[in-house]
């Protein structure tokens, strides 16, 4: 339920998933553009009730010896408990130093600034994919329509930006992944510390049924074709090189296993 937490570590680095939102969402609305039976079916047989799915939003927190990182800030605004969460583990908001911006859907970006007009974490720096930053940027400065969430929470902020441009660390043990299919820009993340590691996929996936059907892109994906591709590739990777996963809107926490299933994966969660 919303406010919930759990707990991990990888390797020296103190990680908590936090539970955001916890929604229940229609398989068949999510994954509009592929035939309703084959979903009914394909839901059937992966054991999930296709119009009752545990949709959640689950934002990491990763402790390191040298940061304080926070991934993504949630919906904000009023529908959010993520700073009250933070606080309550012991978090204080103005000991974050970097934030990580994932991609810049209001699911991810709305945190970042109060409902007072102020910073939520007012000594972070952002750090976010070039591209999905000038994307967003120019849909907040619109003449016309301007996009309300990144208008609010990404013209606040943009003096403290870091941008990237490809692959490599933001910081020590937390490495980019350029994820692009969901937004173009958008950012997966291996945290690494002591030879474990993590892989957060974010919104490359959005139910656990893709792993049993990599093909299935939902209704936010701009690029379905390319989104599919970059979840199959960023699948076969953590089944591979045996590395757990978290997932953004997975069932809370959104950790779990990979493994290969065939020409497709199957799901093995961890319990919080």
């Amino acid at each position: 339920m919303i406010g919930d937490t759990h707990r991990f570590t990888v390797g020296d680095f103190v990680c908590v998933a936090f539970c955001d939102a916890d929604q229940v969402r229609d398989g068949v609305g999510l994954f509009g553009k592929i035939d309703p039976e084959v979903l009914r079916q394909g839901f059937d047989e992966a054991g999930y009730q296709a119009d009752a799915l545990k949709f959640s939003m689950n934002i990491l927190y990763i402790k390191t010896p040298e940061h304080s990182i926070l991934v993504d800030t949630g919906l904000g605004a009023g529908m959010s408990k993520l700073p009250e969460s933070l606080l309550m583990a012991g978090i204080e908001l103005n000991k974050i130093d970097t934030i990580i911006i994932t991609h810049g859907h209001g699911d991810h970006i709305g945190g970042i600034i109060g409902t007072d007009g102020t910073p939520t974490f007012p000594k972070a720096k952002y750090a976010i994919w070039k591209d999905e930053w000038e994307h967003w940027l120019g849909e907040a400065t619109k003449a016309e329509n301007p996009n309300p969430s990144a208008q609010k929470n990404l013209l606040p902020i943009k003096d403290k930006v870091i941008l990237i441009e490809e692959d490599g660390e933001i910081v020590p043990g937390v490495q980019a992944i350029h994820a692009p299919g969901h937004t173009m820009g958008h950012i997966a993340l291996l945290v690494a510390s002591k030879g474990e590691k993590l892989l957060h996929i974010v919104d490359s996936a959005h139910h656990p049924v893709q792993l049993a059907h990599p093909e299935w892109s939902p209704n936010f994906d701009v690029d379905p074709v390319l989104s599919a591709e970059t979840r199959k590739h960023l699948f076969e990777r953590a089944a591979d090189e045996k590395l757990p996963i978290m997932a953004y809107h997975f069932a809370f926490p959104g950790l779990g296993q990979v493994e290969r299933a065939g020409d497709s994966f199957k799901w093995e969660p961890i319990s919080s």
